[in-house]
């Protein structure tokens, strides 16, 4: 974040040395020390990153201190590594849950954030390089209080969110963020990126503070900074330690702003939150660490040491291709979509089923579901499972097992028929939409199996504002959900859709055509982060997961899928 916030800094110089200096007189002697010095061993063994004169390892800490507090150095919520290589053009961040279990130097196996609150950043900073190996340069701690202060001074930064974020619970952080793509001002912000109270818990944090600054980098070009800088300058400055020097802070910046998106890599170390002798930790092997290390110093484009995985990169549901051998099915059609029981009767036959009836239900469905009737049970699950249908019931008025298709149901490529607005999944409710936004609509023919419908932004009226030099532009967002093994997870693609052509969301990727339309992918290959396109005056883009668990493939086939709605 500090390196971001500078690329305008080289007026004024002799000023500006001035309040960096006073960021790194707080450095402590015993900080400058751990920073020179080594650890004698390593809890783990990591490959040499390649060498590049320039490249650098940063420490970033993102601290809570109150001033009533007992600790003398309070807690450090966020731990990020930051790898910087100009030579090769080259950004990694990687982050490390503040529950991990480690050896802290002088007091044994502990919550890797409580290396903070015994000995400040010379123990966080001693800590880490024996957990990781990485050899750490320099260190930026930075105060919530002054992430929440900058962010207001910027005028905010705008986040795609991705799900809706609530709680009311005075024991822990107060929030009540919508879904969608939004301006985030200070207080939103910091309750953005400290959220940690859904199904992903510590690890959706670590994300979405990457995300947040992903943002922030990406806008930062686009902010009328000179009238905002010096006071921007002194709130940082007044609010940071670090001892990177005032040049080294304006090269970062100057290089940071206008690194190509496709060359930042950003990685999360995950592991099992677990409890040991009644604390609860979050516990990774030495090999995922090691991983996680090889991947935060390979350069794009190098393999990397691959095994077990330092963070979740599984995409959407895979289905084995069953045997339905034996297996006489009907086929009804409950969702209106002329042709696809057919379609679906025949994607049925190629995995062995026998087609006995094909048909349309005698009333619409949202869910799919298949029925069966008396001791068909076991070919029921099998033809359930085959197609990606998750609900499975007895009934009395069904002759032999039957697959009932709703408003959920997606066929594979291999047997999609050619998108139109009347069969794309919930075409009547993208009709409805269609009817009432005042910019032209398109949707999405294809959807990732595991991930269903849940929620559309506003859940009334036709759209929303985004808020816009003190103005508003309409949009609107559809959220899918991830489903695995029965079980929802906190993991949402989104479908976002906006007048507004110049919102920041439309940044710089590489390109790729498909019918005359060029889609823009914004991220490394391996984590794309969304996929953005233009079309009768509208922006469009496709939001990845924030686990980024969706692959380049996957989303650009939603992309691709996407078809025209009129407004009739």
């Amino acid at each position: 974040m500090v390196v971001l916030l500078l690329a305008a800094a080289g007026g004024s110089y002799l000023w500006f040395r001035s309040q960096v200096a006073g960021a790194n007189a707080r450095v402590t002697p015993e900080v400058r020390i751990a920073l020179t010095d080594k650890p004698s061993s390593t809890i783990v063994s990591v490959p040499e990153a390649p060498e590049s004169p320039s490249a650098m390892n940063l420490l970033v800490l993102g601290s809570d201190h109150q001033e009533d507090e007992e600790e003398k150095y309070g807690r450090s919520d966020t731990i990020i590594l930051v790898h910087v290589d100009p030579d090769n053009d080259y950004l990694s961040v990687l982050s490390l849950p503040r529950d991990l279990r480690v050896e802290v130097p002088g007091y044994g196996a502990n919550k890797i954030n409580a290396a903070f609150a015994y000995g400040g950043a010379a123990l966080t900073i001693r800590t880490v390089e024996q957990a990781t190996g990485v050899d750490i340069n320099h260190y930026v701690e930075v105060s919530f209080d002054a992430f929440r202060d900058i962010t207001d001074s910027l005028g905010g930064v705008y986040v795609d969110v991705d799900q809706r974020y609530y709680n009311d619970d005075p024991e822990f952080e107060l929030i009540k963020l919508a879904p969608g793509y939004q301006l985030l001002h200070g207080a939103d912000a910091l309750d953005y990126v400290r959220f940690r109270h859904d199904l992903n818990l510590d690890f959706g944090r670590m994300e979405r503070q990457q995300a947040f600054l992903s943002a922030m980098r990406e806008q930062a070009m686009g902010w009328d900074l000179p009238l905002k800088l010096p006071g921007l300058i002194s709130a940082l400055f007044d609010n940071i330690t670090t001892d990177l020097g005032a040049n080294d802070v304006l090269k970062l910046a100057y290089w940071g702003v206008r690194l190509d998106g496709n060359r930042i890599r950003r990685i999360s170390l995950f592991g099992s939150p677990e409890m040991v002798d009644g604390i609860s930790y979050v516990l990774a092997s030495d090999h995922a660490v090691a991983n996680a290390v090889a991947s935060f110093l390979t350069l794009p484009g190098t393999t990397a040491e691959t095994g077990e995985s330092a963070s979740s990169t599984t995409t959407s549901i895979a289905v084995a291709k069953a045997d339905l051998s034996g297996v006489e099915v009907d086929v009804l059609n409950a969702n209106g979509r002329a042709g696809e029981a057919a379609a679906a009767g025949e994607w049925l036959k190629s995995l062995g089923a026998t087609i006995v009836n094909v048909g349309n239900a005698t009333e619409r469905a949202k869910a799919s579901r298949v029925e069966y009737s008396s001791d068909m049970s076991g070919k029921a699950k099998l033809v359930a499972a085959a197609v990606g249908i998750e609900t499975v019931k007895w009934s009395d008025s069904v002759e032999r097992v039957t697959a009932i298709l709703g408003e959920d149901f997606s066929l594979p490529a291999d047997f999609a028929l050619p998108p139109s607005p009347d069969n794309i999944p919930a075409a009547g409710g993208w009709k409805s939409i269609a009817k009432a936004v005042p910019f032209a609509v398109e949707g999405p023919a294809y959807i990732p199996r595991g991930y269903y419908f849940v929620e559309r932004v506003p859940t009334t009226g036709a759209t929303y504002d985004i808020e816009v030099d003190g103005d508003g532009e309409p949009a609107f967002k559809m959220l899918y959900r991830l489903k695995k093994n029965g079980e929802w997870v906190d993991q949402y693609m989104g479908i976002t859709e906006t007048a507004w052509l110049d919102a920041p969301a439309a940044s710089g990727g590489r390109e790729v055509e498909h019918d005359g339309k060029i889609f823009t992918i914004v991220g490394p290959k391996d984590k794309v982060d969304r996929i953005w396109w233009k079309s009768d005056d509208a922006l469009y883009w496709v939001s990845n997961t924030l686990s980024l668990l969706l692959s380049e493939d996957e989303l650009l086939a939603v992309a691709e899928s996407m078809v025209f709605i009129p407004a009739e």
